[in-house]
């Protein structure tokens, strides 16, 4: 075990009437706000906080994890707040480098949209722009729609190519080995989700978000088809996008270490983004 993950601090935080599970992992730098994937724990993306040699800080929302139970149905814009209080309770009182993958890029937009004095840089992974999106394959999302789906749905490397995207096993066998660490939401805490994404979309406010933003996604992505990637792009003054090519839709398990070098490159950049930037590629 490395001198970082034994410096780890887990701690359950009391906010706003909810109790939170939270990782910190220190390091050198900005810290990184982490939002998860939909009804995702934290342990899933072990490995990836791991790598980043950054502090960064994840959590569960309520009911998910070993989150508390929900006790408040909330609307994005008060899961926000409830991030805000996170930041405060850390102690971060500097802008702070904000992430969300799939369900928590939307998360991770309203965050920046509603607090945008407390975000530096902003990376969008596999997300779209909620429910005004283009929407992924049915089969997929099927498999992923109930409760206990993702601790069942990617046993194996082929398996979680099937259903998440991505054109080799073994880079999906990385996907199946954190889904392992899955467990399935509370009733309440899955709903919860569904509730704060119902009638959500950041389409009327995109173009007003002025924050320099990496747009990740994966070409085979069989959840977030990258079309949503690439009309958040055009739509935010200061994109960058960046396709990980034979990638899915968890290409931040799949292929850490070229994600790694991304967000290093564009988080420690000194400049603004270009508009030559925003067709690159991977």
């Amino acid at each position: 075990m490395s001198a970082r993950s034994e410096l780890r601090q887990i701690e359950h935080v009391a906010l706003d009437g909810e109790r939170l599970h939270t990782l910190f992992l220190p390091g050198d730098g900005t810290p990184l706000l982490l939002c998860n994937d939909f009804v995702a724990n934290l342990e899933i993306l072990d490995e990836f906080a791991g790598a980043l040699g950054r502090p960064v800080l994840c959590f569960d929302l309520p009911g998910v994890g070993t989150s508390a139970e929900v006790t408040t149905m909330r609307r994005m814009p008060s899961l926000a707040r409830l991030l805000a209080g996170l930041l405060d309770h850390f102690g971060f009182s500097q802008p702070v480098d904000v992430m969300g993958i799939g369900w928590g890029g939307l998360l991770a937009q309203q965050f920046a949209h509603s607090h945008r004095e407390r975000v530096r840089r902003l990376v969008l992974a596999a997300t779209a722009s909620g429910q005004l999106m283009f929407p992924g394959r049915l089969a997929s999302l099927v498999r992923l729609a109930r409760p206990s789906a993702l601790s069942r749905v990617a046993p194996d490397g082929e398996q979680a190519r099937t259903v998440f995207g991505g054109r080799r096993n073994d880079e999906c066998g990385e996907i199946a080995s954190a889904m392992s660490r899955a467990s399935a939401p509370t009733r309440r805490g899955y709903a919860a989700q569904i509730y704060a994404l119902t009638g959500f979309s950041s389409l009327p406010w995109l173009h007003r978000l002025n924050v320099p933003t990496l747009v990740l996604a994966g070409d085979d992505d069989s959840i977030v088809p990258t079309v949503n990637a690439r009309v958040m792009a055009l739509l935010l003054p200061q994109a960058r996008l960046e396709i990980v090519r034979g990638a899915g839709h968890w290409f931040v398990l799949e292929r850490t270490d070229e994600v790694v070098r991304l967000l290093d490159e564009f988080l420690e950049a000194k400049v603004a983004i270009s508009a030559a930037d925003q067709n690159s590629t991977f």
